[in-house]
């Protein structure tokens, strides 16, 4: 039955189409498609990218971040590793007392040079658990931390010592293995972002 309208009432709007994407010629669809697929790198985790973050100062787990970092690598992953606070550790190669104040120079002779100098988590005892495993490893021809931070380098693993980490504590970059970015958290969100694997160690 159709409506009847009364006398002084409105006709109600018809609602019109809105443009659809037929309107557009192939080419302003195309670049449309490619906006589209450009908006959706930006934001979507890519399963080929890791990246971690190592917070740890200790040495078994340095080591296991280093591990998944160079099998990643090997398997022809984009792998990026962060160092930050105690974990900055791992990459120092020399110890620097020029120009430091008295408190820069206390972390730096109280803290390890290196990963191969850092205690374990577990049955450290004064650094006697530490220097067992490392034979332990050497015995079974197992690479040490140190040896599989340079394989890192050597395979492409972008290495970034956190830079609030160096000021606060003083350390210079000389101090630090060669050919290594220096970045904020910034540097590791943007690659965590980007990252089908994400760990903090």
């Amino acid at each position: 039955m159709a409506t009847q309208i009364q006398p002084g009432t409105e006709r109600p709007e018809v609602p019109r189409a809105q443009p659809g994407i037929e309107q557009f010629t192939l080419e302003q669809r195309i670049a449309l498609l490619e906006q589209e697929l450009e908006q959706l790198r930006r934001t979507t985790p890519d399963a080929n990218k890791v990246t971690l973050l190592i917070f740890s100062g200790e040495q078994d787990k340095a080591l296991a971040g280093l591990v998944i970092a160079t099998t990643a690598a090997s398997l022809g992953m984009d792998v990026t590793l962060f160092f930050t606070f105690w974990g900055i550790n791992v990459l120092k190669q020399k110890r620097v007392y020029s120009g430091k104040d008295i408190k820069e120079k206390m972390i730096d002779f109280m803290t390890p040079k290196g990963a191969g100098h850092m205690g374990v988590s577990q049955m450290n005892m004064l650094g006697v658990g530490a220097n067992m495993l490392q034979q332990m490893m050497k015995d079974k021809n197992v690479v040490s931390a140190d040896e599989l931070l340079v394989l890192a380098r050597e395979s492409g693993v972008r290495i970034i010592a956190c830079s609030m980490t160096l000021q606060v504590m003083g350390i210079k970059a000389e101090e630090l293995m060669n050919d290594i970015e220096v970045a904020g958290a910034a540097s590791y969100l943007e690659s965590a972002s980007r990252s089908g694997c994400t760990l903090f160690i």
